[in-house]
């Protein structure tokens, strides 16, 4: 591959062999888990270009990439026909995202040839996907132990509820057997709604509602300013907090976390 501007070795997702086009047999085992960790993080891109049609190009491409050589050239007309894509329009706008997310370096040797695909290490793309995982196992967790305490209070006051012999009439049987969520939580002074994501959500906590997404870069930025102000970040944590707006899945306590293990990060080191 004598090309100009080839990206150096340090660059590139898949192993190279020390011999090249003669890989041994621990030089393909570790080919095949860089292929497949590389796949992962692909597939796991939350960025809104990455739709699933880009993403299933994006793992045809890995799959027409050996160990002996770790580049690969299907024609556009080739991806449309294994991937039933239609029209070769959509297989270039698939390629043109992976290659402004950064996935994939193309080059072509002439104009009749098809283009050359090698794919990167796309470290901080990959970063900002690690991080974002994290901010929503996160709240999955939160929301998780808020669903446990509100399924424990509700037991405990059905069980704690008693009525005698007169006062249990068949409406309000009823009404004891079956508590909702809403009622429960008028009995125990609103609790029950401030613990409950859902809940807390339909009364318009502000804190469990998403900003919404910007109409342009500079409105982005103004945003992040306001939500970054007066607090200690970097350039990474900028980042994964645009990445988040962009996509409309950011909100106030997903940035107060992120803000808060940045600035604990700090401190520690």
């Amino acid at each position: 591959m004598k090309v100009a501007n080839l990206p150096p070795l340090e660059e590139r997702a898949l192993p190279y062999p020390k011999i090249d086009g003669r890989p041994t047999p621990e030089e393909r085992t570790a080919f095949t888990a860089a292929r497949l960790d590389l796949q992962k993080w692909i597939t796991r891109d939350f960025h809104k270009s990455m739709n699933p049609t880009v993403k299933l190009v994006a793992c045809f491409l890995l799959e027409c990439v050996n160990s002996e050589k770790l580049y690969c050239f299907p024609s556009y007309r080739m991806i449309c026909e294994a991937l039933s894509l239609g029209k070769e329009k959509t297989a270039q706008r698939a390629l043109q995202t992976l290659r402004q997310r950064g996935w994939i370096f193309s080059w072509r040797l002439n104009r009749t040839s098809s283009n050359n695909y090698l794919f990167l290490k796309n470290e901080k793309v990959i970063a900002q996907i690690a991080d974002y995982q994290t901010c929503m196992k996160d709240a999955r967790d939160e929301d998780r132990r808020v669903r446990e305490q509100t399924q424990m209070s509700g037991r405990k006051m059905a069980s704690g509820t008693l009525l005698s012999g007169r006062e249990q009439t068949q409406v309000s049987g009823k009404s004891f057997k079956v508590i909702h969520e809403s009622f429960s939580s008028i009995e125990q002074d609103g609790y029950l709604i401030e613990a409950n994501p859902y809940a807390a959500a339909s009364r318009g906590d502000p804190s469990m509602q998403r900003y919404p997404v910007p109409i342009d870069g500079p409105e982005a930025e103004r945003m992040l300013d306001d939500i970054c102000a007066g607090r200690q970040n970097s350039d990474r944590v900028r980042e994964t907090l645009m990445e988040s707006l962009l996509a409309g899945m950011l909100t106030p306590r997903i940035a107060e976390k992120v803000l808060a293990e940045h600035e604990e990060s700090r401190r520690a080191a």
